[in-house]
């Protein structure tokens, strides 16, 4: 996230309560902005559809649609958000700027088109009212145009128009479903579909708004120039993909099985097992805010000390002291983290044994919750030492665990479902891999001197393609 550390380093320095607050909602909206959106809107919305009386398979159809556009919209986006985040890191440290904002009018080209076709093949086929096929489709692809912007808001430093982009879809959103509910007879899921599609496309056009603001092009560069780096960084494409899908991975598979229905002869789901999936990732996100407060503004000065030494031409005294210090507060935020995760997972065990029954959760479903809780325990654990694995470029060792994953988690439900078993795949998938990645970043930071000096190239290879002329244009 090119610039987020800086701006959250501001806050952090000003003393005060309301400025740590300011930091602490800043990563909050950058780092789980949409998600939080979609989780809270899909709960109003549902809520209010029912005090309104419209019916269940309306109110399931809604439901249903959205976590299938949120979902392959996140899949679809992954292919491009990790190589934007390094490119537009490049850009800004190579001295590119004019290319940053082309590049993401080109990231939301490619993305948009390569989501489009697979998502019209399946509205074709599927028997749904065409209302439904285009509100779906609409928030299919605004949902995919405000993943792309993520990456590019995290360098931007006016945060509180930020909030006022997320808020001013909400409340766009709630208003026109309220208008519709009460004030004419269309309650039916394409209605709310539209309402839901409204707020997220106040949301994105206010992002982008902003976005041009902050990037202003000095001369004219292609849309694609982005594209020059592909060669230089092709692995965090896959690594992207491959992430995205092993997140939701346990959750395809048991579609596939037992629990799974079919809903409006459309949509494929088990919602037994995705309510409970949808629960138990919310105890996973308070690492994903301390991990960009805490960690690249503790860490990143430390990490670039290191190698400001390295490129000064330091003595190896001090390149050594950098390099434990920086070791030091790795240490102390992987502990801080998985300390503040282990409160919050066994705080959401509790209540959810307390509470979820009011919901209508079973006993079975419980148990499955719990196991759930812990399994996003450990794979957001894996997760936050993969990013940290990347500061380091260490990308083939990065490729490779989302090649575990993704394999375990896949291989490991396909087995519980056929042992008519749920939960503990994912959890035994993530904490294997959370070991291997453990195993991994010792191995890199005990030998960081070695793949610093010895492990680079002799000659520096060529990885320009036909792209690049475009971006020194």
């Amino acid at each position: 996230m090119a610039g987020i550390g800086f701006e959250l380093k501001k806050l952090f320095d000003k003393n005060g309560l309301v400025n740590k607050a300011k930091a602490y909602t800043y990563s909050s909206l950058i780092t789980i902005g949409p998600m939080l959106l979609c989780i809270v809107m899909v709960a109003v919305f549902n809520w209010m559809m029912r005090q309104a009386g419209v019916d269940f398979l309306n109110v399931e159809l809604f439901q249903s649609s959205v976590i299938y556009a949120f979902i392959f919209s996140y899949i679809m986006s992954s292919m491009m958000t990790m190589y934007l985040t390094r490119v537009s890191s490049d850009f800004l440290n190579e001295g590119y700027h004019n290319a940053l904002l082309p590049s993401l009018y080109g990231s939301i080209q490619i993305t948009l088109i390569a989501g489009a076709i697979p998502a019209l093949i399946f509205l074709i086929v599927t028997p749904l009212p065409l209302s439904v096929k285009t509100g779906l489709f609409l928030l299919f692809m605004l949902l995919i145009m405000i993943w792309n912007q993520v990456v590019y808001v995290s360098a931007m430093k006016n945060f509180r128009r930020i909030v006022g982009a997320f808020a001013c879809g909400a409340v766009v959103s709630i208003g026109a479903l309220s208008i519709i509910l009460y004030l004419t007879p269309l309650r039916t899921a394409s209605s709310a579909l539209f309402s839901f599609d409204s707020g997220f496309l106040v949301t994105a056009g206010m992002l982008m708004v902003q976005i041009e603001r902050y990037f202003k092009p000095g001369k004219t560069v292609s849309n694609f120039s982005f594209l020059a780096f592909l060669r230089r960084y092709p692995s965090l494409i896959v690594i992207g993909i491959l992430n995205a899908v092993g997140l939701f991975a346990h959750q395809f598979i048991q579609w596939f099985g037992p629990s799974g229905v079919v809903i409006s002869d459309a949509f494929l789901m088990a919602p037994q097992y995705d309510v409970a999936v949808f629960c138990a990732f919310l105890s996973a996100v308070p690492t994903l805010i301390v991990f960009v407060v805490s960690l690249e503004t503790s860490f990143y000065p430390k990490f670039r000390n290191y190698y400001d030494y390295i490129l000064s031409k330091g003595s190896i005294m001090d390149i050594n002291r950098a390099r434990t210090e920086m070791y030091q507060v790795l240490g102390q935020q992987f502990t801080l983290m998985m300390g503040i995760q282990m409160i919050f997972s066994i705080i959401s065990i509790a209540l959810g044994i307390r509470f979820l029954p009011l919901m209508g959760f079973t006993s079975t479903q419980i148990d499955l919750f719990n196991l759930l809780v812990i399994g996003y325990f450990a794979y957001i654990i894996y997760n936050v030492v993969s990013l940290v694995l990347l500061y380091f470029d260490d990308r083939k060792g990065v490729l490779w665990l989302a090649i575990a994953f993704l394999g375990m988690n896949t291989g490991f439900t396909a087995i519980s479902v056929w042992l008519n078993d749920q939960g503990f795949s994912f959890f035994a998938a993530s904490f294997l891999t959370l070991l291997l990645a453990l195993a991994r970043i010792i191995h890199v930071l005990n030998h960081i001197n070695y793949y610093t000096f010895s492990a680079q190239p002799l000659v520096a290879r060529q990885t320009e393609n036909r792209f690049g002329p475009l971006l020194k244009r």
